[in-house]
């Protein structure tokens, strides 16, 4: 693969990932901010792949894109869950 055939692959991979989060929040499986926290880890780690890969960054463009378009909102939010603390699941939604 060229590098440019890598970052094309990752970010199809990245936009993939995040439209089936966009049909969990549709369907009412997952609250926004949570499918955007997720397309962000998740992207974060191909995003490194591709760093290890070609020894260089890559634009988080596509990434930033893709949660926007699940949380328009996700730069205050990550920032909100920056400065929570301790960072926990919802022992509530669990037990349910």
């Amino acid at each position: 693969m060229t590098e440019k055939e890598i970052v094309e692959a990752a970010n199809t991979e990245i936009r993939q990932y995040a439209e089936g989060r966009r049909k969990d929040v549709a369907r009412g499986a997952e609250t926004p901010e949570l499918a955007a926290l997720l397309v962000q880890k998740y992207g974060y780690g191909v995003l490194k792949g591709v760093r290890i890969a070609l020894g260089r960054a890559i634009s988080h463009d596509v990434l930033d894109e893709e949660v926007a378009k699940i949380d328009p909102d996700w730069r205050e939010h990550m920032h909100q869950r920056w400065a929570a603390r301790p960072a926990e699941v919802d022992k509530k939604t669990l037990e349910n």
